[in-house]
């Protein structure tokens, strides 16, 4: 890599084609900000610019990372930025600006989904087959396949849905298997509807029970209805009932439950899988 200059903020341009960050990019910015009010710009974290790649632009620099950095500097008004001048090609551009943000762990899951979409089709466009394009977008951006599998069906998720996995309210483990089992070209309106009823009804299941909401999931696919899904989940939990009844001793069994309302749990399927944790974890009281 070069050595660091101090570059002028005014010579980058605004926005960059191949920085991989797209949202919550604002949010960050003001962090920044409020860093470098207390304490001053990190001479020892340079974004990362290369020539710009329009010769009729009149900015000298497109950013490839530190996008909040730079942006953060330039509503301070400040003139000077340390960086590292690249002389990156798009592909490498888009593999650098992923992998600094990916590890930095600044990346939402839009933006993931995005950008693995995006590779995906290059590659897929390129004369490979589905499963070439999907080995082939792993190694570039340095994840697994079934990682790039994972963001690959988040890209079906209506945008309100994707704000939930964005901002944690909805995990990816349950956003993942609503796409799946969920998603249907041909009834695409519908099939869109669906992922927000399905995102809600995880939502309002206790965590214990959206396990089980992923089988149901799995199991019932995309024409089961709301319906069908909780008396799947019903059907789990009774099994579990069951199978407890039948190797717990009955006076064992009340006090069982006597402890998980002494926990502040009401469910008895919940009681019996706290125990198991409390146990697996080193012991129960």
């Amino acid at each position: 890599m070069s050595e660091v200059k101090s570059i002028k903020v005014s010579s980058i341009d605004l926005e960059s084609t191949i920085n991989v960050r797209r949202t919550a990019v604002k949010d960050n910015v003001e962090k920044v900000k409020a860093s470098i009010q207390e304490h001053g710009y990190w001479s020892d974290q340079p974004i990362i610019v290369r020539p710009h790649p329009n010769p009729n632009s009149q900015y000298q620099y497109e950013y490839v990372t530190g996008q909040c950095r730079f942006k953060a500097c330039l509503e301070l008004g400040l003139e000077e930025i340390p960086a590292f001048i690249e002389d990156l090609n798009d592909e490498q551009a888009i593999q650098r600006s992923w992998l600094e943000n990916e590890v930095r762990g600044e990346l939402t899951y839009s933006d993931r989904a995005y950008w693995v979409q995006k590779i995906y089709k290059r590659y897929s466009g390129g004369g490979y087959t589905g499963n070439e394009a999907l080995e082939l977008a792993a190694k570039y951006l340095g994840v697994t396949v079934p990682t790039i599998m994972g963001y690959f069906a988040l890209v079906v998720l209506p945008e309100d849905v994707m704000q939930m996995v964005d901002n944690k309210t909805l995990s990816e483990k349950y956003a993942i298997a609503i796409a799946r089992n969920t998603y249907d070209a041909s009834r695409f309106g519908q099939s869109r509807e669906a992922m927000r009823e399905r995102a809600s009804w995880v939502l309002s299941l206790d965590r214990d029970q959206r396990n089980d909401a992923v089988e149901a999931l799995k199991q019932l696919g995309h024409k089961a209805s709301i319906a069908d899904l909780n008396a799947y989940v019903k059907k789990k939990i009774d099994e579990s009932k069951r199978i407890v009844q039948y190797a717990i001793p009955q006076d064992l069994h009340d006090k069982l439950l006597e402890w998980g309302r002494k926990e502040g749990l009401e469910d008895e399927s919940t009681i019996i899988r706290h125990m198991i944790a409390r146990v697996l974890r080193g012991g129960i009281d």
